[in-house]
């Protein structure tokens, strides 16, 4: 009964708005006029030629936007979007656009798709769009956009009675750029199992992990071992004038509340960072990061990624922009690589 009562209120907002509408008493006055001029009326002889297209329209158009409510919020959506979503000519001329992209491209002066593209050919994009528009009608490309300094999944639909293009794009710079991390975490593991032996000798690969993330867009890292107490000890790095600088040794004990133990406590990745709170003392409040790291830091902290494997914990501070998903499986992979170097190092040290 509730429900129905909720209905119908929904479609009586529905009606009202219909009833205040100014084009619909403007259609009725000239039905009404039209009406009674045939009829052989003074054009004000009846009321009735007025009222019923009044009644009519209203309750009909009042039914049909409140059958098709949901379908109407859904058409909203790519004018919501952040990406872009618009259509296209087969020419590459944009000819419909709105909300957000709308915006989005008076700002930059977007009129054409070559101009979202630049740097690709112009006869690599006029292909794309010939192929959509009489092959394939539907096309998904990755594209890098100069203009725009991203990397964008493109989707283009071809509709084949007028040639005319819908286009959305997706963002997928942070995927790209997960991509080519974890490529050169690939990469930085391959060397050093290549130099296994002189870590060893110099007992620097923590030294080199450290700058690998520092270089990876932090500016600090704190990177320790478990010892035979149970306590956590390591060092604190940073660069400064493009050189690694190292703290001297800091234990941070089994009972401490600093960061670097709740990825151990909660049995996963551990992050977070300031702006995700209305009070930013509240995340100062909530992790009580050693003073001795915070000194040699020398920076307030903004945000943290603390990850562990087996007996080693890794916490990076402050990455440059904000922190996502595909960051935190970098950290992952490079705790992941930290573990396995370590492993290899002791290993050979003990033969």
């Amino acid at each position: 009964m509730e429900q129905n009562v909720k209905v119908l209120l929904i479609y009586f907002r529905f009606l009202m708005r219909e009833f205040i509408s100014p084009l619909n008493y403007l259609m009725a006055f000239f039905i009404g006029i039209t009406i009674n001029y045939f009829q052989g009326l003074f054009i004000f002889g009846s009321v009735v030629p007025f009222l019923v297209p009044i009644i009519v329209q209203s309750i009909s158009k009042a039914s049909v936007k409140f059958n098709n409510r949901d379908m109407n919020l859904l058409v909203k959506l790519p004018i919501e979007r952040k990406n872009p979503a618009f259509v296209m000519n087969s020419k590459g001329q944009i000819i419909a656009h709105e909300g957000n992209t709308k915006t989005l491209f008076l700002k930059n002066n977007i009129n054409t798709f070559f101009d979202i593209f630049e740097e690709q050919k112009v006869l690599t994009i006029k292909e794309l769009i010939a192929n959509t528009c009489s092959v394939k009608h539907q096309t998904t490309e990755e594209w890098y956009s100069r203009r725009f300094n991203k990397w964008f999944a493109i989707h283009l639909k071809a509709e084949s009675y007028s040639n005319n293009v819908l286009v959305w794009l997706d963002d997928i710079t942070l995927r790209k750029n997960l991509i080519y991390k974890l490529s050169k975490v690939r990469n930085f593991m391959t060397q050093r199992m290549t130099d296994i032996s002189e870590q060893v000798k110099l007992q620097d690969s923590y030294d080199r992990l450290a700058r690998f993330v520092l270089e990876s867009g932090y500016r600090g890292v704190f990177i320790t071992d478990k010892d035979e107490k149970g306590d956590l000890s390591g060092n604190v790095y940073k660069l400064q004038n493009d050189k690694l600088i190292k703290s001297t040794e800091i234990v941070i004990g089994k009972d401490s509340e600093a960061p670097i133990w709740d990825s151990r406590r909660e049995s996963r990745l551990v992050s977070d960072y300031r702006g995700n709170y209305e009070d930013p003392d509240e995340f100062e409040r909530k992790y009580k990061f050693d003073k001795r790291v915070l000194d040699f830091i020398d920076l307030k902290i903004d945000n943290f990624i603390n990850y562990h494997k087996s007996n080693i914990s890794f916490i990076v501070f402050n990455k440059e922009d904000a922190i996502s998903h595909f960051d935190k499986t970098f950290i992952e992979a490079i705790v992941s690589s930290a573990f396995t170097i370590n492993y290899l190092v002791k290993k050979i040290h003990n033969q």
